[in-house]
Formats: structure tokens, C-alpha cells, sequence
């Protein structure tokens, strides 16, 4: 733990705030995903547009991700795929990025299995080639989608 607090401020004031913003949103999105309806915050996902902020991100893309994987590893909560891509779409989409929501399915044990990454300009962003190849990606309807979504949550 104390490891892991000193990794925490020994980063730049700007890779800390990222981080923060990251746990903060982990945690809104964590208690929204569990105590509210798939109806009030289905239309997130859905309608995730990005938008020409002109905002600057003040660190890289690929920086940004690896601090909020770091956030999601080490919060109070349990923060699965869906948190992690929905949290990543959301904040970055705020800096102008534009990034494509996956859907994938296995059956593992005799049960399906149901993954969701990032990717950004046609590369993967917030997972492992190892992970996702393991997955048969979708390509589905919009009610389609939301099933899976209700089978993440």
C-alpha cells in the first residue's frame, strides 16, 4: 500500500489529476452501473459522441489509459471492462477522441463469456492482443448490444 502511495506522488501534478479524475468517475459509474436502471444510463454508451473541445489532454493518449488501468486496479471497487471502457469513452471524448466501443463473446467452461474493449483509429487502446483475440468480436444491432450490456453490468 505504501508502495503504491509513493508511486501516486511521484507522478507529474498533471498524470496525478488524470488519475484522480479517473477514480472519481470509476466510482460514479460503478454506483450508477449498480443501483440505477440499464434505462437511465444506457444512452451514455449509445451516444457517446466526441466533441471538438479544444481542449489539450495534457498527457499522451496511450499515458492517460495506462493511469486509469491503474485507477481501476486499485479502487475500492470491483471496476470490470464495461466500467473501464465507459469511464476511458467518456473522459477522453472530452479531448476530441473518438474512440470505437467492441463487444465480444466466448464460451469458456460451457458458459458464455462477454469482454468490451477500446479501440482508437482502428487500434486497441485499453487491452491486451492476447485478451481480446480470445474473443469473437460482434457486430450487432443496437438492441443487441444493450442485452449484452445488461449481461456485463
Amino acid at each position: 500500500m505504501i508502495k503504491r502511495c509513493k508511486q501516486l506522488l511521484s507522478l507529474p501534478a498533471a498524470e496525478r489529476r488524470w488519475f484522480w479524475l479517473c477514480w472519481c468517475q470509476f466510482a460514479k459509474w460503478h454506483l450508477i452501473i449498480q443501483y440505477c436502471s440499464y434505462g437511465k444510463w444506457k444512452n451514455v454508451i449509445f451516444n457517446s459522441a466526441y466533441s471538438e473541445s479544444g481542449r489539450s489532454l495534457h498527457i499522451p493518449l496511450a499515458k492517460a489509459i495506462q493511469l486509469s488501468e491503474m485507477a481501476a486496479r486499485n479502487h475500492i471497487f470491483t471496476i470490470n471492462c464495461l466500467r473501464r471502457c465507459l469511464v476511458q469513452q467518456q473522459l477522453l471524448a472530452r479531448y476530441g477522441y473518438s474512440l470505437n466501443l467492441h463487444f465480444g463473446v466466448k464460451k469458456q467452461q460451457g458458459k458464455l463469456k462477454a469482454h468490451c474493449w477500446l479501440t482508437y483509429q482502428n487500434k486497441l487502446i485499453n487491452d491486451g492482443d492476447e485478451v481480446v483475440s480470445t474473443y469473437t468480436e460482434l457486430t450487432l444491432a443496437e438492441h443487441q448490444s444493450q442485452q449484452i450490456i445488461k449481461a456485463l453490468k
